[in-house]
């Protein structure tokens, strides 16, 4: 039950949260402090197609990673050994899924090499058997970096700039930097709503990290960007390295290697923001959460958890793998992001708290951020493709809610149900403070769709866009680092080597490889498969107008790539699985 890392972080639990745990078929791990999935019960266990899929990706990453070794470039630390036959075979038929990654995805370890520079070319070259993305080609235009924050990985975070921040004192002198800005009026193009930033304030609280080799480094920038007059895509025109102004510059595209360096820290941050919290935190978490209470609360034949399962199936069972092979000391995130364990835990702790559920309904969390509208901000695939998927699940579950309650009062009736919100709620259960409008009570009919929209929306959609867009644009580190070795840029006249040494080690990329390849290769179950489960009940047809609803957003976002720059793959329902099983 990894949710509960993000309450017991310091080592304790209550003794009614470990007996809640028991009750649901998990174990209480002392070592960090929140229940596990110790003895994987027989539902949460990998489906044989899943661990067939994800045994054919790790076999190429492995082959990838032998083709490196011969090649004798790097002379890594930790040798890849090799398994003997038997024990491979072994592990397939016990499912030791965990056992099968770990040796399959090893973390490489520093290099033995005496140069620790190196080149664009070596980081290509750790794709030795696999196509490159293409984010190679194009990964240091100032395009590819405006595209991460409505097309990438984290498409999340930007938010309108209402008024010039104190601590980040943008002049239009900043917006002349670029030349569709040029001429603009910063206070004019403010009020026009056509500028954005994000701030990463939030990443103050972490303390840096360590390579085995060399420190690294966490920053807490913020950037900027705006919509020319006459509209397309965003432009970056400043970054701030820091929270604070004094001593500090404030980078523009015209500045080269700065530039190109201060990108890099708020790729950093950005990137880690992601890992840790976007991802992790507010889809794997949360559906966890809602998914315990609802394992407690609702019996197996109730219509919310016939519709539900299809939506949980496998997340306890990646969970799992995530606590034992990823967030251990030693293990790929701490090898891959800024900081270190010892703080990023609370960090996940007090962010997972703090998450809104209701605040996170996706076209609240567009209004709220100022990215709603299509004439200030023209270019923002995820909004649009994800308005398109969101009303499709919100139709549907509008249906199936009306045909199980007849009233109002009937939701209120239904113990189940509201046993279910009120675990999620509660501080010892999911604490989701507003899961409900009233938290911890669905109030009505209307309550109950919202909250099955969101539940199913974070388990499919959002998950396969914060999941498998890795792949794509973090599978070739120099496009998205994850962490800076070297302290952020002060003054300017950077260099090539500069920004190279800003960059993490070749080991680093190709554990970077591996993970994203792996993590954004397995796709696996199809949004709106109920199988049979509907088959001569009350909402058959409204399962059938569904999938009608997804093949209509599937033709109408097949259309929009073919009108856009680059194509955005992540939302097609084609794309995304009923479940967060990755």
């Amino acid at each position: 039950m990894t949710e509960y890392l993000i309450s017991q972080h310091d080592g304790r639990a209550d003794r009614a949260e470990q007996l809640a745990a028991v009750r649901a078929g998990y174990t209480y791990n002392l070592e960090f402090g929140f229940p596990v999935a110790a003895g994987m019960r027989e539902e949460d266990a990998p489906e044989r197609p899943w661990q067939l899929k994800a045994l054919e990706t790790q076999e190429k990453v492995r082959l990838n990673l032998r083709v490196l070794k011969r090649r004798g470039q790097w002379n890594f630390v930790n040798d890849l050994q090799p398994l003997a036959p038997l024990r491979l075979a072994e592990m397939v038929k016990q499912d030791d899924i965990a056992g099968l990654v770990d040796y399959f995805m090893p973390v490489p370890g520093g290099t033995k090499r005496l140069d620790p520079a190196k080149t664009l070319k070596e980081f290509q070259d750790v794709f030795a058997l696999l196509k490159p993305p293409e984010a190679v080609g194009w990964f240091e235009s100032d395009e590819y970096f405006a595209e991460n924050f409505v097309a990438g990985p984290d498409p999340t975070r930007l938010v309108r700039l209402d008024e010039v921040p104190g601590k980040f004192p943008l002049t239009s002198d900043h917006l002349a930097a670029v030349p569709e800005l040029a001429g603009e009026d910063l206070a004019a193009a403010i009020a026009a709503k056509r500028v954005y930033w994000v701030d990463y304030q939030a990443m103050s609280a972490l303390d840096n990290g360590r390579h085995p080799q060399a420190p690294k480094y966490m920053y807490a920038p913020m950037v900027a960007f705006a919509v020319p007059r006459a509209g397309g895509a965003l432009r970056p025109f400043a970054i701030q390295c820091g929270q604070d102004p004094a001593g500090r510059d404030i980078y523009t595209p015209l500045d080269g290697y700065s530039w190109k360096l201060a990108k890099n820290c708020v790729l950093a941050a950005h990137n880690t923001y992601h890992e840790v919290l976007t991802h992790l935190g507010f889809t794997h978490l949360v559906s966890e959460a809602v998914l315990l209470a609802a394992v407690r609360n609702l019996a197996a034949n109730h219509p919310v958890s016939i519709l539900l399962k299809r939506h949980f199936e496998g997340t306890m069972s990646i969970n799992k793998l995530a606590v034992e092979l990823l967030i251990q000391p030693g293990k790929a995130v701490e090898y891959l992001i800024g900081s270190d364990l010892k703080s990023t835990y609370p960090w996940l702790a007090k962010h997972r708290l703090e998450f809104s559920f209701r605040g996170n309904y996706l076209p609240n969390k567009l209004a709220r951020s100022g990215v709603d509208s299509l004439a200030t901000l023209p270019h923002h695939p995820y909004r649009d493709d994800g308005l398109l998927v969101w009303n499709a699940i919100q139709r549907w579950v509008g249906e199936f809610v009306a045909g199980y309650y007849k009233s109002d009062a009937e939701v209120l009736a239904d113990h189940e149900l509201q046993g279910w919100a009120a675990e999620a709620a509660s501080p010892t259960g999911g604490h989701i403070t507003d899961f409900g409008a009233t938290p911890g009570q669905i109030a009505d009919r209307q309550d109950l769709v919202e909250i099955l929209t969101m539940v199913i929306w974070i388990a499919g959609p959002q998950h396969a866009v914060v999941n498998f867009a890795q792949k794509d644009h973090m599978s070739f580190l120099p496009a998205n680092p994850l962490a800076g070795y070297a302290e952020e840029p002060r003054g300017r006249d950077h260099t090539e080597a500069d920004w190279l040494a800003h960059l993490p080690p070749l080991d680093v990329a190709v554990q970077q490889f591996c993970v994203m390849t792996f993590l954004g290769s397995v796709h696996h179950t199809l949004l709106g498969d109920y199988e049979d489960d509907f088959r001569r009940t009350p909402i058959a047809v409204a399962q059938r107008g569904f999938l009608s609803d997804l093949a209509a957003a599937e033709d109408e976002i097949a259309q929009r790539n073919r009108r856009r720059a680059h194509s955005y793959e992540y939302l097609k329902p084609s794309q995304i699985p009923n479940s967060t099983n990755i």
